[in-house]
């Protein structure tokens, strides 16, 4: 009793210990992705899903209207049925955005960091429990699971995850559920309330991003694969129907899924079915490859495949050294025949759906982002110790080589991990944001012209900056010759500011320094600096 509490303690100490990591990574986040924009926009603007949805055209904006995309306003607090058409006119499912509208409504007017790092740290510490109690199901070895734990949740990937103001947390939390539940069914058997978490996950998981699907799909079809081969046919038939029956459920609840998964006139749908071909499948492996080695190895992955090939190569000579000297003696085998225990088959079954999972995604992710995988990382995490165990155990035993090689591997991956922290894998930080912000704020007097034709995306990016200035207007290069009538009436001797919308695959793709050539021809301003460059645009002041 005594030791299973200590044992408690010992997790909950490591669990508060990586939450204090996670909280001030979160503390140096400066600055948002385009998507955790649209995170906040798609969750409290009322019923208006995009910038572009709002009378922002044609006329000179407040930059303070802006902020009204982000916040929730007065009389709209926990007004699920706009969050709901905001996602039916977006590509994602709504149960993320309708949290974090949760979260907001009690704060109206407001948007912070703190507003999603609030879901993202109770996602976070439930896949540190679900880490720790899976690799725990895996392997008796209390000191694995907590190993497990601390390498995913202490990772930059991890902490990547748990920085980032999108569903990606939901959902590994969620893939985290589904992955417990299948290997105690595959140990203890199938049970019913197991089976209802599993199908509620599962439907919460599609509820959340369309990515969970691959992921949901290969486990349970190794999951029922695994059951014929034990000739159990019913059990397989009950659990084919009743996950069948979430998914069915999750389309039922939001029917606009199939609308977003099949319409021709929105470019993600689109480039998605043509990725089923496989054209981006090696572009995407590469791109998964090179974030694994940020997010696990501090960009040492060659250096640690050495030290792996190293080890196995010592491991494998120990192994058949003492087998050598040893007396013939069959301990592995009863009856003639290998005996495979219920949680190495579990490991089996998990290694195969991650591996396809993984594959899946590849093969047709539109954006070779990681983001995507990261439901993936803390499994991929839990097999990779269970492996590194087996193969300890199978080679040298359970004695002080096996531990002297965990802690030799646990030393490494710190310095991994340090290394990766120091090189600022940690994503989702954008430290070089401030000085974007500040220089806005410095210009917040001034007037600005944004030249974008009518993209969403560029003025979704720009959006937090654009709403410190005096007034912002919107046109499209080709109403250049019209500045001066737009100017009219405005204090501009001061200056003004100037974005150009200039990325080609994702919006208006203007030649910046054509378009301020054009201004200041048309204005007679005799001077444009640069002030920043962002993904999707660049800033100028003509003065």
């Amino acid at each position: 009793m005594r030791e299973s509490r200590r044992q408690r303690w010992a997790v909950v100490f490591l669990i508060g210990l990586q939450v204090m990591v996670l909280l001030l990574f979160s503390a140096a986040k400066k600055g948002y992705f385009i998507d955790e924009i649209y995170s906040w926009g798609l969750s409290n603007s009322y019923y208006k899903p995009f910038v572009v949805s709002g009378d922002v055209f044609g006329r000179w904006v407040e930059g303070g209207e802006f902020l009204q995309y982000l916040t929730v306003q007065p009389g709209e607090a926990f007004a699920y049925g706009s969050v709901w058409y905001n996602q039916s006119m977006d590509v994602h499912p709504p149960l993320f955005y309708m949290m974090l509208h949760t979260v907001c409504s009690f704060t109206p007017g407001v948007y912070a960091t703190w507003q999603g790092m609030v879901l993202n740290v109770v996602f976070y510490v439930g896949c540190l429990l679900m880490v720790y109690l899976t690799a725990r199901q895996l392997s008796s070895c209390k000191y694995m699971a907590m190993a497990a734990m601390a390498l995913w949740g202490l990772s930059p990937g991890g902490l990547s995850t748990g920085v980032y103001i999108r569903m990606y947390m939901l959902a590994t939390f969620l893939t985290s559920v589904s992955v417990y539940l299948h290997v105690r069914m595959i140990r203890d058997g199938q049970r019913v309330r197991w089976l209802f978490g599993i199908c509620l996950a599962t439907f919460l998981g599609l509820l959340t991003q369309y990515y969970f699907v691959f992921m949901a799909f290969f486990l349970s079809g190794f999951y029922v694969l695994w059951k014929l081969g034990k000739k159990r046919w019913k059990e397989a038939a009950a659990y084919s129907v009743a996950l069948f029956g979430s998914v069915g459920a999750m389309v039922c609840v939001f029917p606009a899924c199939i609308i977003q998964l099949t319409r021709t006139d929105e470019f993600v749908a689109a480039e998605t079915r043509n990725n089923l071909l496989g054209g981006g499948v090696v572009r995407n492996l590469i791109s998964y490859i090179s974030s694994i080695n940020m997010d696990f190895f501090g960009g040492w992955i060659r250096g640690a495949a050495l030290v792996a090939a190293a080890t196995v190569a010592i491991c494998l000579w120990m192994f058949f050294r003492k087998r050598k000297s040893a007396q013939k003696e069959d301990t592995g085998r009863k009856n003639g025949k290998d005996v495979l225990r219920p949680e190495d088959e579990a490991a089996l079954i998990l290694t195969l759906a991650a591996g396809f999972s993984f594959f899946a995604v590849s093969w047709i992710a539109v954006v070779p982002g990681v983001r995507y995988i990261y439901n993936l990382y803390p499994l991929l995490v839990i097999l990779a110790v269970w492996w590194i165990v087996k193969l300890a155990v199978w080679c040298l035993g359970k004695g002080r080589g096996a531990g002297r090689l965990y802690a030799g591997l646990i030393l490494l991956m710190a310095v991994c991990y340090a290394n990766g922290y120091r090189q600022g894998y940690v994503q989702y930080l954008y430290p070089e944001n401030e000085e974007r912000t500040q220089m806005a704020a410095m210009y917040r007097d001034l007037d600005c012209l944004y030249i974008d034709n009518y993209e969403n995306a560029p003025l979704t990016q720009d959006l937090i900056e654009l709403s410190g200035f005096h007034g912002v207007y919107i046109m499209p290069e080709e109403q250049i010759g019209q500045v001066n009538q737009i100017l009219e009436g405005r204090d501009s001797q001061k200056g003004l500011i100037v974005y150009v919308d200039t990325n080609e695959f994702w919006s208006s793709g203007y030649d910046a320094g054509a378009v301020i050539a054009r201004l200041k021809e048309e204005t007679g301003y005799a001077n444009a600096r640069k002030l920043y460059t962002h993904e999707l645009s660049e800033t100028y002041i003509l003065e």
